[in-house]
């Protein structure tokens, strides 16, 4: 099975990650901005092959890619007056250019040298130096790259453009794979209140069956699947629903008692008790798990005011929207014990678009194919995702109960891909679309080192109509590059201590 997650996680990471760089070098290529390298991770390189002009690259870390287009940054010339060289020369220009030791005989000095400008001004002592001239140095070759084929030297659209698609080809991915995910899935049939499957694991599976049809809920009609689902919800703390339905013509009627996910703590009512408070399942590290909660507990009292009936659980939970510590007092094998917990903020809850305490019977409408709408909601999906990514920034800076600590890096990526697969193929397909726009809106923050802090030196220039000074640009992208690793490296850190924890 870990196998089966390497492979998830190396295909997830791997697809999102190359769909960003393509983006970058398709519209490089097309401006004919000269790319030396396509890599797919960092550090040292496992696999490459070069093609053309550039060289394809695997290296031994999968956190990122990059393509290394000439005149991105501010480099020394590749060959320097007072080098050493061997040149190789066809119908008089130099096509290659080995940089050797000042010991070596047959190697001739350089007196002067031009490879960046026009060119028709490359020179080498001289002598006229072919566009795709290469330049040896310690065994690893590099094209020169004139004047014309550098990044500094394209339009600010051509650069902006180049930057930009980058970022776009992850919202692209997410909506084809949010598009596909409609083909697949399809889409709720709502005109009446019909079971089109039931989840094994919740009530409604023992007592209803496919393709019933339910007429009403504790005696208030349900024409359709929105007053059905407002019927259950009407009353969450009611323990026990009475349902009426046609099966198969014939009209019938059941009962059924409800499972409550309390989502602000992280259990769950018990399914077979509704006279007294009940823990069911503690879901492992949730709050309520971290704090020492078991199933089986009957929970008495929170902060001494007794707790009687479920109804005053909710009460009690639904208040407490700030996520103010809470001391509860449960029952477990007739003794006593005080166990305390802070329950998750509203605002947590929110970006996950889940209530403090909601109510399942496990019951879903039958689906259908629609074309046309699997785009509107893929569109609509990316909409959603990007919100969901903002608000979570958002919560770093304006909740208690969310820090920098909370942040996921690869490991914790690789954990989340793990569950995703254990869910079945809609579930890994929409994870895969939620870090695809997850990679592209961080791209976008204006921090230099990422594309979007490349953005904002750019919108400058088209402000000022003045470039920044390109090696204070350089300076600042390399500056943040490494605090971002030491970033990187703190997460992989909160990400490890998760994962024995």
């Amino acid at each position: 099975m870990f196998l089966v997650n390497l492979i998830g996680f190396i295909f997830v990471l791997g697809l999102v990650i190359v769909i960003h760089e393509l983006g970058h070098f398709l519209l490089a290529k097309r401006a004919g901005i000269l790319c030396h390298e396509f890599a797919l991770g960092m550090g040292p390189i496992l696999i490459s092959k070069k093609i053309g002009e550039t060289r394809y690259s695997i290296r031994a870390f999968p956190i990122g890619g990059f393509v290394s287009m000439a005149g991105e940054e501010v480099q020394s010339s590749l060959v320097k007056v007072g080098d050493y060289v061997l040149t190789e020369m066809k119908a008089d220009l130099i096509t290659k250019i080995s940089v050797v030791d000042a010991k070596n005989l047959e190697a001739t000095q350089v007196v002067s040298v031009n490879l960046t400008g026009a060119s028709t001004d490359l020179e080498l002592n001289g002598i006229k130096v072919l566009p795709e001239a290469l330049v040896s140095i310690g065994g690893k070759e590099i094209q020169i790259a004139p004047l014309e084929r550098s990044f500094g030297s394209k339009t600010l659209f051509e650069r902006f453009l180049t930057i930009f698609a980058g970022p776009f080809m992850n919202f692209v991915l997410a909506f084809i794979i949010f598009v596909i995910i409609g083909f697949i899935a399809g889409f709720p049939v709502l005109d009446k209140a019909e079971i089109g499957s039931l989840n094994p694991n919740l009530p409604a599976a023992a007592v209803l069956e496919v393709g019933d049809e339910i007429t009403a809920v504790n005696g208030q009609p349900t024409p359709n699947w929105a007053a059905f689902t407002s019927a259950i919800r009407k009353d969450i703390s009611i323990r026990q629903f009475e349902l009426s339905g046609i099966r198969e013509g014939e009209v019938f009627t059941t009962s059924l008692t409800p499972r409550l996910f309390f989502y602000s703590v992280g259990f769950n009512s018990h399914p077979e008790t509704t006279d007294e408070v009940r823990i069911g399942s503690v879901v492992d590290g949730t709050l309520a798990d971290q704090a020492g909660f078991l199933e089986n507990d009957v929970i008495i009292r929170i902060n001494q005011q007794p707790i009687d009936t479920w109804s005053d659980l909710i009460d009690r939970l639904e208040a407490n929207q700030t996520g103010q510590l809470m001391t509860f007092t449960v029952l477990r094998n007739n003794l006593e014990r005080t166990l305390e917990i802070r329950p998750y903020e509203k605002a947590i809850l929110d970006t996950q678009s889940v209530p403090a305490v909601d109510v399942f019977i496990g019951v879903s409408p039958p689906t259908e194919f629609r074309f046309f709408e699997s785009f509107r909601s893929g569109a609509l999906s990316v909409v959603g995702a990007s919100r969901l990514i903002f608000d979570t920034i958002s919560l770093l800076f304006n909740s208690s109960q969310v820090g920098v600590g909370d942040l996921a890096g690869p490991i914790g990526i690789f954990t989340l891909t793990s569950d995703a697969l254990a869910q079945g193929l809609v579930v890994f397909l929409n994870w895969i679309g939620l870090l695809s726009v997850n990679l592209g809106i961080l791209n976008l923050l204006p921090i230099p080192a990422l594309d979007g802090g490349r953005l904002v030196f750019l919108a400058y220039e088209g402000v000022t109509r003045r470039k920044v000074n390109p090696r204070v640009e350089n300076y600042l992208h390399l500056m943040m590059f490494f605090l971002l690793i030491g970033f990187f490296i703190f997460i992989a850190f909160n990400d490890i201590l998760r994962l024995f924890n």
